[in-house]
């Protein structure tokens, strides 16, 4: 593929933005419009078509939806399976959600989210008196809570912690979570708390114990939801490898992207684990370097520390897995992989994996799972060599 510059490249709405206004808009008792740019990915429509079966009316049109909550009525027991696809925030959200509901939910998802592990959530729901069958989907849980206090682990992902906060409204009572652990991906909690907040939630962070209080949830008329700026290292590595200026519009990166664009010896993904892949592709056709910080990702949709390597060996480039993350020698140059690449329904894998290929070629398996945070991502990068 030949790519003439520069390159406009258009970024889907964040997924992570979207489904928590979700989450809120649909306890509310007002109507609200979430307004975006691009189309959804699938992990946002997943989301969507569950909290419709508990009860939420969700109008969809073309950069905009309009989400009717169910207000004081509560959330409704749904008659089938929530299926939750790809998205594990989906899952862990609804989990939380179904514990102030009071009667049994049953919770499902594609092959990828059933090898998941769902512990950290399910065993705080344990102890606040909810019945939960298992730590990995498919799964049930049955509440109410009955009790209101329990610990949290927050040190392989954040989800449980954003999924307890943003289904509190239907709580019967206010819970105490003692927090354990060294927090990751920090920036997706606070981002919780702040859209919380602006549904007149008084809850506040606290890295040791905290009080959440349930209230009543009034979302914004209109709320504008920001752009997937994660998927930002997928523009640079297409710039990178077709050697075309990169224009795009976006909000201020993060301090991670900034530091892969400067190409830092040292990319610690502790708060942005998401980027590992793409980063990894970059960092060895780059200057190379070591990603720190990166343990959680293989809680991904696949472990993105072994996929990462075994994504890179398939291009003819190599990295070795250290006790934090990645080593990357830099000044490696892609060959065409000989035999079918496994994307291992991983969306954010799937996506390198095609930018390489628009290069040096290949075969990619399940190339369609890019649809889960971007399902315009195909067919712009095949107009880019028109």
């Amino acid at each position: 593929m030949e790519l003439k510059g520069p390159l406009r490249w258009s970024l889907p709405p964040s997924k992570s933005h979207m489904i928590r206004w979700l989450v809120m808009a649909s306890q509310s008792s007002k109507k609200s419009t979430l307004r975006f740019s691009n189309e959804p990915g699938q992990d946002v429509s997943s989301m969507a078509e569950c909290l419709e079966l508990l009860g939420a009316v969700i109008e969809r049109n073309e950069n905009e939806w309009t989400v009717k909550g169910v207000g004081k009525e509560g959330f409704t027991t749904p008659k089938q399976n929530l299926d939750c696809c790809n998205s594990g925030t989906a899952a862990r959200f609804l989990m939380a959600i179904a514990a102030g509901i009071g009667e049994e939910i049953h919770i499902d998802g594609d092959e990828s989210l059933r090898e998941r592990d769902m512990s950290a959530l399910s065993g705080v729901l344990r102890e606040l008196g909810c019945t939960v069958s298992g730590d990995y989907l498919p799964l049930s849980v049955t509440g109410p809570l009955k009790t209101s206090s329990a610990s949290l682990d927050i040190s392989t992902s954040s989800q449980p912690l954003s999924a307890m906060l943003l289904a509190a409204p239907r709580f019967p009572f206010p819970i105490n979570l003692e927090i354990i652990g060294k927090a990751v991906s920090r920036g997706y909690y606070e981002m919780s708390f702040e859209i919380a907040r602006r549904c007149e939630s008084k809850n506040n962070f606290s890295s040791k114990s905290i009080d959440i209080v349930p209230w009543e949830v009034l979302v914004p008329e209109v709320v504008t939801v920001p752009t997937e700026d994660s998927l930002l290292p997928i523009a640079m590595l297409i710039s990178e490898l077709h050697d075309v200026n990169l224009e795009i519009e976006m909000a201020e990166s993060s301090p991670a992207i900034v530091s892969l664009a400067e190409q830092s010896e040292i990319l610690d993904l502790r708060d942005e684990s998401d980027l590992i892949c793409p980063a990894s592709a970059l960092m060895a056709i780059g200057k190379g370097g070591q990603i720190i910080g990166a343990n959680h990702s293989r809680g991904k949709e696949s472990d993105r520390l072994d996929s990462t390597v075994y994504l890179l060996r398939c291009f003819g480039m190599h990295a070795e897995v250290t006790q934090e993350g990645l080593k990357i020698p830099g000044g490696q140059i892609p060959e065409s992989p000989c035999d079918p690449v496994k994307t291992h329904q991983d969306h954010r894998l799937a996506m390198t994996a095609m930018i390489l290929a628009s290069k040096f070629g290949g075969e990619i398996c399940e190339p369609e799972i890019s649809a889960v945070s971007d399902p315009g991502f195909i067919s712009r990068l095949l107009e880019l060599g028109d």
